[in-house]
């Protein structure tokens, strides 16, 4: 075999193990999914407990949420910041009708504004 043969090979075999090397990287890298949230169960009776979840929020900046009511009213608390950029409430509503939750808080590159990142609701009977 000539040099020249086993200098093409070896080449070869790191372009190769380059290639499987960063596809790998890449595929382990955990995906960036978009905010969301949900509220389980779907639907509840007045004053029975459900639990509102939210994820994917962005992690270390201020994050709020703002309850809806039937009537249309809403109200905000703030719940700071999370390592995560997950919350789970339990809450509860006094009266039938849709209640929404929506998350929101300020954006990372201009904190001067608000981003709202999720909003879910649930039927209450």
């Amino acid at each position: 075999m000539s040099f020249r043969k086993f200098a093409q090979g070896v080449v070869l075999v790191s372009i190769a193990t380059a290639v499987i090397a960063s596809t790998a990287a890449y595929a382990a890298r955990p995906s960036k999914r978009d905010p969301s949230c949900s509220v389980s169960p779907n639907s509840a009776g007045v004053g029975q407990t459900y639990v509102v979840s939210a994820w994917g929020l962005p992690t270390g900046i201020a994050v709020n949420v703002w309850v809806t009511d039937p009537g249309g009213n809403t109200s905000g608390s703030p719940l700071g910041s999370t390592g995560d950029g997950t919350f789970a409430l339990n809450e509860s509503s006094g009266s039938a009708g849709t209640w929404k939750y929506t998350f929101s808080g300020p954006t990372k590159n201009n904190p001067a504004t608000t981003a709202v990142y999720a909003s879910c609701s649930i039927d209450v009977y």
